[in-house]
């Protein structure tokens, strides 16, 4: 397979509960493309597509987000 995942964050927003993303991207394994909103607390990556009762997409997409989260918001906590 020559294809690979596609992460995008459109927008960061910062609320009093933690952050708010929108992603968007393709997942290689499953091919498919998402589009979400995304939220972070400081803890835990919350959303539709992450959540494996709901619409979960492959394993390696899920970590990837979630690495793609934690640079975004550790680039935003440097600059303060």
């Amino acid at each position: 397979m020559n294809e690979k995942n596609v992460v995008s964050i459109g927008g960061v927003i910062e609320t009093a509960d933690g952050y708010n993303l929108h992603i968007k991207g393709y997942d290689a394994a499953q091919q498919r493309e998402f589009n979400d909103l995304f939220t972070y607390d400081g803890f835990l990556v919350r959303g539709r597509h992450i959540d494996p009762r709901q619409d979960p997409l492959s394993a390696e997409c899920r970590l990837e987000i979630k690495q793609k989260i934690m640079e975004v918001i550790h680039e935003k906590d440097t600059q303060q």
